[in-house]
């Protein structure tokens, strides 16, 4: 799969036709805040529709074999062969910088943390958010010379670690402009323009501390800290993030062509993307009812059968396609979820507490993601009750990752996990045929990059090819 996610409609506004699409909005009396209100749609779904679910997000879950390829060879990426062609990173991280990162910094800009602050917030967490996810996905980035053109075309990288730092304070700085425009009637808010939360500051401020919480807990093996620390600071943050699954953030599309939920492809192109023959065993293991939601039957027979991956493909009427709950173009796709904030707390719980003080949240955690997607109130409880307690396993993390790598299907946070925990054990695709010699842990460095900033590209001492995509080169830090 290729960069091809985003909307037309938020391409022309992001990439280029921000100015003429304004235009039609602009109001002589206030045209800031026009200006404002409008891009303000369009950074959150794109955030949401091409930064949490686009590529590369998504070839991260075929490589987690969440989903498997049906066929031999691609047109263009063999991502199946942990292949990514030097100009395939490109999009994603032209619409990272260019789109989201620079329209934010236009809002912060436009707008006074003090008197606009509701703009203001949204602006910075959605900035922090993005830049979070692009170190994440790169490893050094351009940051403190970034989005600078008339300072320098060509700015200098940065570790992950500077990154991070300024990361976590911009959302603290952002949930305190929220919590000042939730409180004060008088600072304008966005209504209908807010498609995600309609306008309701306080799931912003939520969403803002889970977001948080998430990313300190990714710092559990960084070489400057220790995993006490970001354990405890993620339940900090966690004890202001969502309190149930009626806080989640879930985007809502339309379904119409520009405007289709972006697993949709999963089942447009079902006779080539397939249900992993991993997710199936790992659900048929535990007789888990989440077998018939999050796997659609075999035209053939009606049974579930997954497609092991890299290995021949089988007639598409027998193999398994992607649940519809996921894949139908107007099905709402999560970015934040009640369940994940139970196993980032089971976890933490672990690291500070020990297993028995992780066992009540992952419990939770499970519940939590089952009720959310429609599992009937009994199988829960059966599946829950068949579950032994964390302190009577063997490796209470391995247990509390293979859940959350299920309540997490489709998403790029089980790479995350499976990065700084090695969680889930998976196997990596034999080299040869693989084009390198493991599950990658970073994104190609985009040709764009090499070809328009070379000397600090590779002033990273990150190799810029398929190599770098290996833990040979030092690429995220934080990783295990």
């Amino acid at each position: 799969m290729t960069a091809r996610w985003a909307p037309l409609a938020l391409v022309a506004v992001l990439a280029g036709g921000c100015e003429e699409f304004l235009d039609v909005n602009d109001d002589p009396n206030s045209p800031v805040s026009v200006r404002v209100e409008a891009r303000l749609p369009a950074i959150i779904a794109g955030m949401i529709h091409s930064v949490y679910y686009g590529d590369p997000p998504l070839w991260t879950v075929e490589w987690m074999q969440q989903t498997s390829f049906n066929r031999e060879t691609r047109n263009y990426d063999e991502i199946h062969l942990y292949e990514v062609q030097e100009g395939s990173p490109n999009e994603a991280w032209s619409f990272y910088y260019a789109g989201i990162l620079n329209e934010t910094k236009l809002i912060m800009e436009e707008t006074d943390p003090e008197t606009d602050a509701a703009y203001h917030g949204i602006a910075r967490f959605i900035s922090a958010w993005t830049w979070a996810t692009t170190t994440d996905m790169w490893g050094p980035v351009p940051f403190t010379d970034a989005l600078n053109p008339g300072s320098t075309s060509t700015p200098a990288y940065d570790d992950q670690q500077m990154v991070y730092d300024a990361v976590d304070t911009w959302f603290d700085e952002a949930i305190a402009e929220m919590k000042r425009a939730a409180s004060d009637a008088s600072i304008r808010k966005p209504t209908t323009n807010d498609l995600l939360f309609g306008g309701d500051m306080s799931r912003w401020i939520k969403l803002a501390r889970h977001v948080q919480a998430r990313h300190r807990l990714r710092l559990s093996n960084a070489s400057w800290t220790t995993p006490q620390a970001q354990a405890q600071a993620a339940l900090t943050a966690l004890g202001e993030g969502l309190a149930s699954n009626g806080d989640d953030a879930d985007f809502q599309y339309a379904g119409e062509e520009d405007a289709r939920n972006p697993l949709w492809l999963f089942q447009d192109q079902g006779q080539i993307f397939k249900v992993s023959q991993r997710v199936v065993d790992m659900l048929n293991d535990r007789n888990d009812p989440r077998l018939p939601i999050m796997v659609d039957p075999a035209l053939s027979d009606g049974a579930y059968r997954g497609h092991a991956n890299v290995t021949s493909p089988e007639p598409d009427s027998s193999i398994s396609t992607v649940g519809v709950y996921f894949t139908a173009e107007n099905a709402p796709v999560n970015a934040a979820s009640y369940a994940e904030a139970k196993f980032i707390e089971a976890e933490a719980r672990l690291i500070v507490s020990g297993a028995g003080a992780a066992d009540a949240p992952y419990r939770d955690a499970i519940r939590a993601n089952m009720l959310k997607w429609g599992v009937s109130a009994a199988a829960i409880n059966t599946y829950v009750a068949a579950r032994p307690s964390l302190s009577s396993v063997g490796n209470p993390l391995e247990e509390i990752m293979r859940e959350k790598y299920l309540a997490d299907y489709l998403k790029a946070e089980a790479w995350h996990d499976w990065r700084r925990t090695g969680y889930p054990a998976i196997s990596p695709i034999a080299s040869p045929p693989a084009v390198i010699t493991g599950i990658p842990v970073r994104i190609r460095t985009p040709s764009t990059e090499l070809s328009n900033n070379q000397t600090n590209t590779l002033a990273t001492g990150v190799d810029p090819g398929l190599p770098g995509m290996l833990y040979k080169s030092p690429t995220v830090w934080w990783g295990k």
